[in-house]
């Protein structure tokens, strides 16, 4: 039955990601916002502010903050970019049950197919260098192709990997397509797409230089969002890959992880993910919200996949 006070299901669909660029630019309006303004305005060349702000709890406020009029748009962006509405978009991000981003610059090939994000820390050690190359080997060979964050240490060994076995590995990035960060994985960057890989970003061309902290860890969603099920390879407890982990639960996706027999710091994240912890038991540093958080949720993951030695590896990749 139609709503006859809808009127989306009178309109067609005509913005263009210029558009949606526009108001994720504008102040204190964010993609969850502009993903609803769309669905209620879907015909941009009729919009209505009233009608729009009507359809939010907070009507005045959303009257302040919604433009009388959209202005004369120019594409001014060089590299390509997809939205959400577009059927290249990224299929495992529309699925997204929270925060999915509404728009990507990209650069290379947006067909991911299956595949398993990479993380882990910075600062590898041998164990995981090891442990890393043997994992994405054997995804590779099993038409998997390899998510991670371009980043030192886990993720530049696992896109390395990758390309040393001729599969495709997706890199998405906390900075523009013009400042691919590290300055140091530019040329992995390059062969990356040469080899019909892809680059990702949420930023758009000039954006500023050095990234915000909050870039890595919207990064991190992506990561968990786009992939059929993220290794955690190697983190330490406070470490910025335990908000991946956190997201892939969010999520509801499979989360592998390596489970050393070693009990140093640089796996005590690990040690959060394979272990029975409890709240009020927990022995290891002082946890924050978001690690808690992880605990508390850990029995919502569709499947905890864990491994000690690399004879294991093969049979839990193939339940992916």
């Amino acid at each position: 039955m139609v709503n006859l006070f809808d009127r989306s299901s009178q309109q067609e669909f005509t913005w263009e990601s210029k558009h949606i660029y526009f108001f994720l630019t504008l102040n204190n309006i964010g993609p969850v916002t502009v993903e609803k303004i769309i669905e209620v305005n879907p015909d941009i060349d009729q919009w209505d502010k009233d009608y729009v702000a009507s359809q939010f709890p907070n009507y005045e406020k959303m009257m302040l903050l919604l433009p009388n009029e959209i202005p004369d748009l120019q594409n001014s962006h060089t590299e390509e970019v997809v939205n959400f509405k577009e059927k290249n978009f990224p299929s495992n991000l529309l699925s997204m049950k929270v925060n999915k981003p509404l728009m990507l610059w990209y650069k290379g090939n947006l067909n991911i197919g299956n595949s398993v994000a990479v993380v882990g820390s910075r600062n590898i050690i041998p164990e995981t260098t090891e442990i890393v190359h043997y994992f994405t080997t054997v995804a590779c060979n099993k038409n998997l192709n390899i998510i991670s964050g371009l980043a030192k240490g886990v993720d530049e060994k696992a896109h390395i990997t990758a390309l040393e076995n001729n599969s495709k590995t997706v890199a998405i990035l906390p900075s523009s397509l013009d400042n691919i960060l590290p300055t140091s994985n530019r040329n992995l960057a390059n062969e990356i797409v040469e080899q019909g890989g892809l680059l990702l970003s949420e930023y758009p061309p000039g954006s500023p230089k050095k990234p915000e902290n909050s870039n890595y860890l919207m990064r991190n969603r992506i990561q968990a969002g786009i992939s059929d099920a993220v290794f955690v390879a190697q983190s330490a407890v406070d470490g910025g890959t335990m908000t991946t982990a956190k997201h892939a639960i969010d999520n509801e996706k499979k989360i592998i992880t390596y489970k050393s027999k070693s009990d140093i710091h640089e796996y005590s994240g690990n040690r959060v993910l394979t272990s029975n912890l409890d709240l009020e038991n927990t022995k290891l540093i002082k946890l924050s919200k978001s690690q808690k958080e992880i605990i508390a949720k850990k029995k919502n993951i569709i499947s905890d996949y864990m491994f000690e030695t690399t004879n294991q590896i093969e049979n839990i990749i193939s339940k992916i």
